[in-house]
């Protein structure tokens, strides 16, 4: 059992949801990144996706490709993550860190499965299960749960080879187009979701377009966990260009998402 299954297993237990904040890793510092990964810890998160700066994000929306290209303007490299997921482990980080990557920079790695030992899961947002087949090999080679993403677009035949071939939990993404904050989820999230565990073994983590209480406690309703990157990225981005304290401004935020009740 992965680090993530156990991880989906207690939550389980408990009737629990999971959360899982996505933060591009190096904005704006390796350093804050390492930072608010513990406060997340401490503020109840489940899982946290690592991002990869990368210079052509096809699959995320203005908030995470600025953020992206901040950081590859300051050198950061899939190395560094890489070093950074290290770090967090060798001191005792509690949670379950999942690379989000696309295709290119992890082939760019030398050993895959060597580089993916602090890892525990690994989602390449343009690499179909059809033709991962030496990803999965290398994923399997450390234990490390290769996710997949589903969309609305998604044939629901297809929906049973993602579950197969996937691990950790399934990221189904809400509605059509690139990542970021949205006002209102689709009117049939509910059964968009229902159809998706049908075919799905699997957790289903809904993700695109989440960034207040009301969509989050509407997306725990449904699935098994809610993904927030570009509200959370907003704050980040918005903090550290007025000089403030990132980890603070983000701390205020997620308590204020966060519809879940805190646990005792």
């Amino acid at each position: 059992m992965t680090a993530i299954a156990r991880r989906f297993a207690w939550l389980a237990e408990r009737g629990r949801k999971a959360f899982v904040p996505y933060l591009t890793a190096g904005d704006p510092s390796i350093d804050a990144t390492e930072a608010l990964c513990w406060m997340l810890a401490e503020e109840g998160a489940d899982v946290i996706e690592l991002g990869v700066p990368f210079t052509d994000p096809i699959a995320d929306g203005p908030t995470n490709q600025r953020a992206s290209q901040r950081a590859l303007d300051r050198g950061v490299t899939t190395g560094d993550v890489l070093a950074l997921a290290g770090r967090l482990k060798a001191g005792g980080f509690p949670l379950p860190l999942v690379l989000f990557t696309y295709a290119n920079p992890l082939l760019q790695l030398p050993d895959p499965a060597a580089a993916f030992e602090s890892i525990d899961g690994v989602l390449v947002t343009d690499l179909p299960p059809e033709l991962a087949g030496e990803h999965i090999a290398a994923c399997a080679a450390s234990g490390v749960a290769p996710i997949f993403l589903a969309a609305p677009t998604t044939p629901v035949g297809r929906m049973s080879s993602l579950g197969l071939a996937g691990g950790g939990f399934l990221y189904y993404v809400s509605s059509k187009g690139v990542t970021g904050a949205r006002s209102q989820l689709p009117a049939d999230l509910e059964g968009q979701v229902a159809a998706v565990r049908a075919h799905v073994p699997l957790p289903v983590c809904v993700g695109f377009g989440i960034g207040t209480r009301e969509t989050a406690a509407r997306v725990c309703e449904a699935a098994d966990g809610f993904v927030i990157g570009s509200a959370l990225g907003n704050v980040i981005e918005a903090a550290a260009a007025a000089g403030g304290d990132v980890v603070e401004a983000a701390r205020q935020f997620v308590r204020s998402v966060d519809p879940r009740p805190k646990l005792g």
